[in-house]
């Protein structure tokens, strides 16, 4: 789905064009930082010297998408500042319609953006991350840049708006509580009634929701329904120089900030805190939030079901890995 193929196409790309003149400046995340590469791997970790290959879905916005012809996005960003902390020039490939696994095998690429570690969008790769979280998730005004605090409880009562038959209808049932979720039309139905008044919440993707809400001034995502889905990258199976120099790399990006800087681009910087921060949860680990998916595209979500949708909730790894997402760059 192309970057216009949205609801309000027009305002939304109109922002996005901005964001990526705006961020221009900011080292790592375009490439446009002129500075010498110093190399940190080097053949056969990569495929070609001095390059990092990374193949990019830009049929899933916002993780990547086209516009006037070229493919911007999340993925495309972050990918940009892993190569940098590599001293590497970064090469986007678009995977569309096509195998991750495929391409890594046949050396196409090096690394492959937007990849979980169990559920429907899998690779036999080595996963490094990650570097979001996604899932079912709320969505409210919010006038700081605060992540307000929320549990089941406080919840209870509440008047949350969902697409109807969507994974965040259901989950809004299963853990808060049969009926609270009042049901529309789409998701942008669903962000339209929290900046209308008529709900206090919304129930989304975090990512696609949070992509669809920059539309509104105010209207953040604010807590991850259940156990977050995380969104990794990977490289080949056995290439474990490459895994290790990009788990370093995106260890840095966390703590030097320039994620949170990143995300805070297309998704705002209320929900940038979200999506990189396990903190911002609001129940985990329960039987019913073992449900998986994502939002396959803005405007509608993916996993839609009227009962209990099925796949694995892909817990998010935050051990060995890397640090706890939670240390993700600071609140920006």
């Amino acid at each position: 789905m192309k970057l216009w193929r949205m609801t309000r196409a027009a305002a939304l790309v109109a922002v996005l064009l901005a964001a990526s003149l705006a961020l221009g400046g900011c080292a790592g995340a375009t490439g446009s930082k002129q500075q010498a590469l110093t190399p940190t791997v080097d053949v056969p970790a990569v495929h070609a010297a001095g390059v990092l290959k990374v193949g990019v879905d830009s049929a899933h916005a916002p993780y990547a998408g086209t516009s006037k012809g070229k493919i911007v996005g999340i993925d495309v960003d972050v990918a940009s500042a892993l190569a940098e902390q590599l001293g590497l020039k970064v090469e986007i490939v678009d995977m569309v319609g096509k195998s991750p696994d495929d391409l890594l095998a046949d050396g196409s690429v090096d690394v492959v953006m937007d990849v979980e570690q169990s559920g429907s969008n899998v690779t036999q790769g080595k996963t490094v991350g990650p570097y979001l979280l996604s899932g079912p998730a709320l969505f409210a005004k919010t006038r700081s840049n605060e992540v307000p605090e929320l549990d089941i409880q406080t919840l209870s009562g509440t008047k949350i708006s969902a697409q109807k038959d969507s994974l965040s209808a259901w989950t809004v049932d299963e853990l808060i509580g049969k009926g609270t979720a009042s049901s529309v039309a789409t998701l942008a139905d669903a962000l339209k009634a929290v900046n209308d008044g008529a709900s206090t919440y919304a129930a989304a993707d975090a990512i696609v929701g949070s992509y669809l809400a920059i539309e509104y001034q105010d209207i953040s995502c604010v807590k991850i329904l259940g156990t977050p889905i995380g969104v990794y990258c990977a490289v080949a199976a056995d290439n474990g120089t490459l895994a290790d120099a990009l788990t370093g790399a995106l260890r840095e990006l966390r703590d030097n900030g320039e994620l949170v800087v990143i995300i805070s681009k297309w998704l705002g910087p209320v929900s940038a805190q979200v999506v990189i921060s396990s903190q911002a949860v609001v129940a985990q680990n329960t039987d019913a939030n073992a449900a998986a998916g994502t939002g396959s595209g803005a405007g509608s979500e993916a996993g839609a079901a009227s009962a209990a949708p099925a796949g694995d909730p892909g817990q998010i790894d935050t051990g060995e890995d890397l640090p706890d997402p939670s240390n993700a760059g600071g609140t920006g």
